[in-house]
């Protein structure tokens, strides 16, 4: 009995799953591979992303598995608290900005709906984008609801009460715990924003970044604890400002673009995930099959008694999550008689 276990670059335009061969009494075959983003000095570059997002809020796709995640600090530059520690990650394609942040927060509040509320009065994720060069800049606002604020900074503010939109943006966000309620002990939430660069460019030096453009971005979080009275502001007092690129001074400001800091975009695409077998045991016709990919992450279980067919000619056993660890468990069985048998794991 013997397995091979190797690692494979990801595809451009989608998640696939290329082969690796186990074989005993079953053949097994697997795949993937890691990286992208930074923060010191308020600057990072931007990798492609390697799949389809799906702006749910959760974060579980390929493209996120390897962006490297980068550490917000307190609005003013000191070290934010470990229990409310965010971070955010970025990749984009020819369309989309996508930003995925990842917030922990023990008590999360957030309740107002819709588009364009005051959301910096609960629990809210931010996106402040301009093009080098120009003086305007679009903000973006979500909430751990799901509400969204958005708005275009020109000669004159646009924005509150629906005044601007943009076209095409996706904002979405999941709670891990129980929203608005304080005695509840949430871990946190995360987001995810898509947001097109038509309405970041606006005729402005083309419609999308090239290899090694440039854009100017701050990302904020703002955190309140949940208010005796719920539906309006968080609980007075409460309140805490956390930024990306620091914007000191002697209180909060987010609108400054002359804090924000630098994107590079990159051509290259953000290192896929590894995805493997790590293991095997076969009990009589119970065939049971263990390995690893990227947390949250959705995977399929295809199998052939030909590793030289085609992928549409395997037959697919199981569609599954990895675990919060990024393991997986799967068992097979096995009917007497069957002829060599081989496996692979493919993902949607």
């Amino acid at each position: 009995m013997w397995w091979s276990d190797r690692r494979f670059p990801g595809s451009h335009a989608i998640k696939r799953i290329r082969a690796v061969q186990f074989v005993c009494s079953a053949i097994i075959v697997s795949f993937f591979s890691s990286s992208g983003f930074a923060q010191s000095g308020a600057s990072y570059t931007a990798q492609r992303r390697i799949d389809n997002i799906t702006v749910d809020g959760n974060l579980t796709e390929a493209s996120w598995a390897n962006a490297v995640t980068s550490v917000f600090t307190l609005w003013n530059g000191n070290t934010a608290p470990v229990a409310l520690q965010t971070s955010a990650k970025m990749v984009w394609d020819d369309q989309y900005l996508f930003i995925g942040f990842d917030a922990k927060d023990p008590d999360v509040y957030a309740t107002y709906a819709g588009r364009d509320k005051n959301l910096w009065e609960q629990d809210n994720f931010e996106v402040f984008v301009t093009v080098p060069g120009t003086t305007g800049y679009v903000e973006v606002e979500g909430s751990p609801a799901g509400a969204i604020w958005d708005g275009l900074f020109t000669a004159v503010f646009q924005g509150p009460q629906g005044s601007y939109n943009l076209t095409n943006l996706q904002v979405a966000a999941h709670v891990n715990g129980t929203l608005n309620n304080s005695a509840a002990q949430d871990i946190g939430f995360t987001g995810e924003m898509r947001v097109p660069f038509s309405e970041i460019y606006r005729g402005v030096s083309g419609s999308h970044p090239t290899n090694s453009a440039q854009l100017r971005l701050n990302l904020y979080r703002i955190n309140w604890n949940t208010p005796v009275t719920q539906g309006g502001p968080g609980a007075s007092g409460s309140d805490t400002y956390y930024a990306w690129s620091p914007v000191p001074g002697a209180s909060p400001s987010f609108h400054q673009p002359n804090r924000f800091g630098t994107v590079t975009f990159s051509t290259n695409t953000v290192p896929s995930p590894t995805w493997r077998f790590t293991d095997h045991t076969l009990s009589g016709y119970e065939l049971v099959l263990s390995g690893v990919g990227h947390p949250g992450g959705t995977y399929r279980v295809l199998v052939s008694t030909n590793a030289a067919l085609a992928i549409a000619d395997w037959t697919r056993t199981v569609t599954n999550t990895f675990d919060s660890d990024g393991q997986f468990r799967f068992t097979n069985t096995i009917a007497p008689g069957s002829p060599e048998l081989f496996y692979r794991l493919e993902s949607p």
